[in-house]
C-alpha cells in the first residue's frame, strides 16, 4: 500500500532547531523507498535528519554539505571503498569508517552489491551469508530484493548515518563485465533481453541509491568542494 513518510533536518542532534522538513508518499511503484532534495540548507554545516511513518521513526542520519563555491577549503577527508560482496564476508570496512568520525563523504566506487545467486562468486570457500534472493539477479524483483538485503547490514547501515555517500556503478549493479550490448555474465535469451536487465537494475539503482540519477537519464556529474577539489563521477 501506499505511504506518506514525513521527513526532517535539523541543525543539531536533538532537533530541536529544525531547518527544513516535509512530507512525501511512496509505494510499490518504487519499491517503498523515499529521496527528498532538501532546502534552506547552508554550506559547509553538518545537519542530522530523519523520518516517520506513523509511529515509526527511523534511526537518526548525519550529514554534511560541501563548502560553499570558491571558498577557501585546507583539508577534506573522504572514506573510499568499492566491491562489497556480502556472501563473501562482513563489511568491517563500512564499520571502522563510520567509527571514524571525521569523514566529509564516503566515495562509493561502485559494486555496491553483486548479482550472483548463492555459492557463485565468493572469495571464499565458505558463504559467509548467502544472497537472497537464493538466483541470479535477472529481474527488478530481483535487484530490488538484493538491494533491500544489502541495506539490512548493521555496518552499511551506520556508515550511511554517519556521512554523506557519493556514488557511481561498475558492472556488477547489474551483471559482471557489462558493456553497452551485453555482459559477461548475462546470457541472451536464456536470462532475457540484456536491455531489459539492464533497465531493470538501472531502476533499482535509482530507487534505493542516493543520487539524483532518473532511469534513461546520466549518471554522470560533477562535485565541487569550495577552491580545494573537483570530483568529477564517471
Amino acid at each position: 500500500p501506499a505511504a506518506t513518510v514525513n521527513w526532517e533536518v535539523a541543525a543539531d542532534p536533538a532537533f530541536t532547531r529544525i531547518v527544513s522538513k516535509g512530507s512525501v508518499k511512496t509505494g510499490p511503484e518504487r519499491d517503498h523507498t523515499v529521496k527528498v532534495v532538501a532546502d534552506r540548507l547552508q554550506p559547509g554545516t553538518p545537519y542530522w535528519y530523519r523520518f516517520t511513518v506513523g509511529r515509526g521513526m527511523s534511526a537518526t542520519g548525519r550529514t554534511k554539505t560541501a563548502p560553499a563555491a570558491g571558498a577557501q577549503v585546507e583539508q577534506l577527508r573522504f572514506g573510499v571503498v568499492s566491491c562489497a560482496n556480502y556472501q563473501a564476508g562482513y563489511f568491517s570496512s563500512y564499520r571502522h569508517l563510520a567509527q571514524r568520525g571525521d569523514l566529509d563523504a564516503v566515495l562509493h566506487l561502485g559494486d555496491y552489491l553483486y548479482e550472483y545467486a548463492p555459492g557463485e562468486y565468493q572469495a571464499r570457500d565458505v558463504v559467509v551469508r548467502p544472497h537472497d534472493p537464493a538466483v541470479e539477479m535477472t529481474t527488478l524483483s530481483h535487484y530490488r530484493r538484493r538491494h533491500a538485503q544489502y541495506k539490512t547490514d548493521a555496518d552499511l547501515q551506520a556508515l550511511h548515518s554517519a556521512a554523506p555517500f557519493i556514488v557511481t556503478w561498475d558492472d556488477h549493479e547489474a551483471a559482471n563485465d557489462a558493456w553497452s550490448g551485453g555482459a559477461e555474465n548475462h546470457t541472451e535469451g536464456a536470462e532475457g533481453p540484456w536491455a531489459e536487465r539492464r533497465a531493470a537494475a538501472n531502476q533499482a539503482y535509482a530507487e534505493w541509491m542516493p543520487v539524483r540519477y532518473q532511469p534513461g537519464g546520466p549518471l554522470y556529474r560533477r562535485l565541487d568542494f569550495g577552491s580545494l577539489a573537483s570530483l568529477s563521477m564517471l
